[in-house]
């Protein structure tokens, strides 16, 4: 491939990267203090190492014309999990696969809802949302936990080399195996073709149902591991936590280029649109934007990302009102 079509094809993943350049000077002059390594890792880790992993698990429900808005409440039951394990005692190397595993479970639910009954994935993760919090509300009761065990703690607060987040290289593996995943392997195939058109994939023989239900257990498996991130991030577990992220995760998703119904995008432009989300969210923070203003920044982010995308397909689709009749159409 060569540059041309490679720029052709990555053309929105390259504003990203350019629109993110951008961010970072601004942030630089809003603040003295943007400019360093350490502040930078320790901000990009802070914004973008659990809600990576969420968005990572989003894309795939998006991508087959689908929605999971109970990613976060998922997350919050395992880090609620990973409280009690870690209380009894529990080896993280059992501890964190069970964790795994309940997300699975939640995202499996959540996709038998849809596909078995026919409903609408935003009204069942609504639910289901709700309900995934009151569970770890009960499992852990209203209050904190911030007494784990040293080894739950290193997945999210580990450095390599005294510098380098562990957490920020596991989400860069993550999303390497995505890109591999969706493009590079015939389920992902079968993920993009689903959202293009299911009603063609069911006519072709695709089995549509175990697809997208298949994405939603991705989904979980991403908020399980999100979990133990968070809990080594911030060292504490209750039923509220991550309730905050799912703008900044959905934003991330559609902000890359995932069409909101499906079919369309590249793995890598989530990746890109993180980076710049996370370099706003950074400059903002050191800056003192107020959390209303931040929130508002990334809301009317997302809104743009939907609808600047729909208007100009709307633009090159209808013809203009005042353009006469074409060359060859006949005149009668």
């Amino acid at each position: 491939m060569n540059l041309g079509s490679l720029c052709r094809n990555h053309r929105w993943e390259l504003i990203l990267v350019g629109l993110t350049f951008v961010a970072g000077a601004w942030a630089s002059v809003l603040s003295p203090f943007y400019l360093s390594l350490d502040q930078i890792l320790y901000s990009l880790q802070q914004a973008l190492a659990v809600a990576g992993l969420l968005a990572a698990g989003l894309m795939t429900v998006v991508l087959v014309g689908e929605i999971d808005i109970s990613v976060p409440a998922t997350l919050a039951m395992g880090t609620i999990l990973l409280a009690r394990l870690s209380e009894m005692s529990v080896p993280l190397w059992i501890a964190l696969p069970l964790v795994i595993g309940l997300g699975v479970v939640a995202g499996l639910i959540n996709g038998l809802l849809v596909v078995g009954f026919g409903l609408p994935s935003l009204a069942v993760t609504l639910g289901t949302m709700a309900a995934y919090r009151a569970l770890a509300l009960l499992i852990g009761g209203p209050e904190g936990h911030a007494n784990f065990d040293d080894s739950y703690l290193a997945l999210g607060s580990a450095l390599i080399a005294g510098v380098l987040p562990v957490s920020l290289v596991l989400l860069l593996i993550i999303f390497a195996g995505f890109v591999w995943l969706m493009h590079q392997t015939v389920f992902g195939r079968l993920v993009y073709m689903v959202g293009s058109n299911q009603v063609a994939m069911r006519y072709a023989g695709i089995r549509v149902a175990r697809v997208k239900i298949a994405t939603f257990a991705i989904a979980g498996a991403l908020a399980g591991l999100g979990a133990a991130v968070y809990v080594g991030q911030f060292g504490s577990a209750r039923a509220d936590n991550a309730s905050e992220m799912l703008l900044f995760v959905v934003a991330a998703v559609v902000l890359g280029g995932i069409d909101i119904f499906g079919g369309r995008g590249q793995v890598v432009g989530v990746l890109f649109a993180l980076l710049l989300l996370g370099t706003l969210k950074n400059g903002m923070g050191l800056a003192n934007f107020p959390g209303p203003v931040q929130t508002l920044i990334i809301g009317a982010l997302l809104v743009a990302s939907v609808a600047v995308p729909r208007l100009a397909r709307l633009r090159f689709r209808l013809p203009s009102a005042d353009r006469g009749p074409s060359p060859g159409a006949s005149t009668g």
